[in-house]
């Protein structure tokens, strides 16, 4: 195989989950793919107990951010795997979109991950920037981390977060507060039920 040949695969899982999303999402600007994969984090931590990725997402002024997306992107683009294609917009403006420039089925991924970013597809792919980053400053982990900190994507237990707001034992909130509020507990098993079926409540629809 030609060095060429070997240059037109992605390689990492990093490289392979942002392929999957240029191929899947109509993706219009770089923030909405940063989006995707943080939500990526939290939907497989949701479903498996674990980070998909393990890129260091900060709490920024528009939602969750890390530079690492950006690079990886250029590396994709200077491999020639991505192409980046001029686009007018329905607000008649010019843009430029990442394009795959390789078969989809080069694309390397083990079978939960591809799960995972199935999920974010039929939820996400085809919302706009503002709508993804709106919800994306909603979720718990991003809710749970000052600004400017790297966020902690274990902050995903709805449960775990009431008892820490009422300051007290999980134990209690579980057995005690959440079922005697009945409205957080009727969405509690509502955000329980949908995580099920990939689909995510937030901090706000559990809580408010």
């Amino acid at each position: 195989m030609s060095e060429t040949k070997k240059q037109k695969k992605p390689e990492g899982l990093l490289q392979n989950i942002i392929t999957y999303f240029c191929f899947k999402a109509d993706l219009n600007s770089t923030t909405k793919l940063t989006k995707l994969c943080y939500l990526a984090d939290v939907y497989h931590y949701q479903m498996y107990g674990k980070r998909l990725t393990k890129l260091p997402f900060k709490h920024y002024h528009f939602g969750p951010w890390t530079k690492e997306i950006q690079m990886t992107l250029e590396e994709l683009y200077e491999k020639g795997i991505i192409l980046e294609k001029r686009i007018r917009t329905k607000k008649g403006q010019d843009a430029t979109i990442p394009k795959p420039n390789i078969p989809q089925t080069e694309i390397t991924l083990p079978k939960d991950a591809f799960k995972t970013l199935e999920d974010v597809i039929i939820d996400w792919g085809n919302a706009t920037t503002e709508e993804i980053v709106n919800y994306c400053k909603k979720t718990l982990p991003f809710l749970s981390t000052p600004f400017d900190k790297r966020i902690d994507f274990s902050r995903t237990d709805e449960i775990k977060e009431y008892a820490k707001k009422k300051g007290v034992s999980k134990q209690k909130a579980a057995t005690l507060d959440v079922i005697s509020n009945k409205n957080l507990l009727k969405n509690t098993l509502k955000g329980m039920k949908e995580a099920q079926g990939g689909k995510f409540l937030d901090y706000k629809a559990i809580f408010d």
